[in-house]
């Protein structure tokens, strides 16, 4: 058995984890293969519940395996199956939970379709060469277009979406409307027309061409390069909304701007009015506030002032005088209630002292008090002389005695 040792040598050879150079992988395939066209068949095709369809793309040697997430195939005119021949458009990326590298798929068509966008390849290489595709040769659209024409036709959906976007977002400005097919073999010449007679039209300031989705030959009209041409020498400005997001046709390159639906180029003509609209709202809500502002802090003045004279009138001060009365008078009458229910009690405490003290109470306990016959009281016993007549008076009365012994006998 054979045992290689590999020692590190950190200063020239970093060591990278499994996470970052799978990521780094991923990077640099994203970067070298964006946007490629890839031909296959379609196997082990698998819906999910998601709405996302995964799949393997392959021929007689390989084998690629591809996404179509949900939100790429809402606005595709051909689903793949099991078993079809395709031609696939999307970016090359690696999933790195599982460090496998697959095609994001964008947009796809039956490989029957291949001769038509080899036309369409062919004709945009052709004038990105002459240079119609510059950013210099494109006019600036009106930030505020007040009249505008769309070109389209007049049975489509996208003519209707677009009136109502327009009518939902208050836009204020005037439309008018040039018919023409946008498919089928007469379609170019009719929007040709119809392209010229809007321009001859007095007033416009811009020009939309416009259609709903559908598949490469329902589009193809708008790859016409005698109609690609004469947008892109068009004396108004024009926008392309031609299709879905996912849908590319040449007038999108040459016209001064592509909207990504007839729904987007309704909404960008109508912003800047809303903003305006918006702005002027605010102005004139400010230019309101202020006055009503100013006349609440004038009136809170007006308020105060009226305050402070009427604490100084002559009224006022009566008022706090005639208060301060009714407050006097109300204390003193609690004083003096308070002083006269203090006499009354020590008033009822002397009385009751004094009866006490009376001689009916000292009577009324059993004692008795003597007077001789003059009247004198005897307070001593050798005032009682044997023989003599003397009162003693008791609670209920008084009695006369005469007195056997005198004062101090045994």
């Amino acid at each position: 058995m054979q045992v290689e040792l590999f020692e590190q040598h950190e200063e020239d050879t970093p060591v990278l984890s499994v996470s970052k150079i799978t990521r780094q992988v991923r990077k640099s395939l994203e970067k070298t293969f964006s946007q490629v066209w890839v031909r296959g068949e379609v196997s082990n095709l698998l819906a999910h519940s998601s709405g996302h369809r995964y799949f393997l793309l392959k021929d007689s040697s390989a084998q690629l395996k591809a996404v179509f997430f949900q939100r790429d195939a809402l606005g595709s005119t051909y689903l793949p199956n099991e078993g079809d021949e395709c031609l696939v458009f999307g970016d090359i990326t690696v999933y790195e939970p599982r460090g496998e590298y697959q095609l994001r798929v964008k947009h796809m068509m039956q490989d029957g379709l291949g001769n038509l966008r080899q036309q369409f390849e062919l004709l945009k290489e052709k004038l990105l060469k002459e240079g119609l595709f510059e950013e210099e040769r494109k006019k600036p659209l009106p930030s505020l277009p007040r009249k505008v024409a769309i070109v389209t036709s007049l049975k489509g959906a996208a003519l209707q979406d677009f009136i109502s976007i327009l009518k939902r977002r208050g836009w204020a400005g005037e439309i008018l409307i040039f018919g023409s097919m946008v498919q089928g073999r007469e379609a170019p010449q009719q929007l040709l027309q119809a392209l010229g007679q809007a321009q001859r039209h007095p007033g416009l300031d811009l020009i939309v061409l416009a259609r709903g989705g559908g598949s490469i030959e329902d589009l193809w009209a708008f790859n016409d390069e005698e109609l690609v041409r004469s947008v892109g020498l068009c004396s108004l400005p024009t926008i392309s909304a031609i299709g879905h997001q996912t849908d590319f046709v040449l007038t999108d390159f040459i016209a001064d701007f592509r909207a990504e639906t007839p729904s987007a180029a309704a909404e960008w003509i109508s912003s800047e009015y809303i903003r305006l609209t918006k702005q002027l709202g605010d102005l004139a809500h400010r230019f309101l506030e202020i006055p009503r502002q100013s006349l609440e802090r004038k009136s809170s003045a007006v308020s105060l002032w009226q305050a402070r004279l009427a604490a100084y009138s002559p009224e006022s001060s009566l008022q706090r005088q005639a208060q301060l009365l009714d407050e006097l008078e109300t204390r003193m009458s609690a004083t003096l209630t308070h002083r006269m229910e203090r006499t009354r009690d020590r008033l009822s405490s002397l009385h009751k002292r004094l009866e006490g003290c009376s001689l009916q109470t000292v009577l009324g306990k059993g004692f008795a008090y003597l007077q001789d016959e003059q009247g004198t009281i005897l307070d001593r016993s050798k005032s009682l002389k044997a023989g003599s007549l003397i009162s003693v008076t008791l609670k209920d009365g008084s009695k006369r005695v005469r007195v056997e012994k005198g004062g101090n006998a045994p």
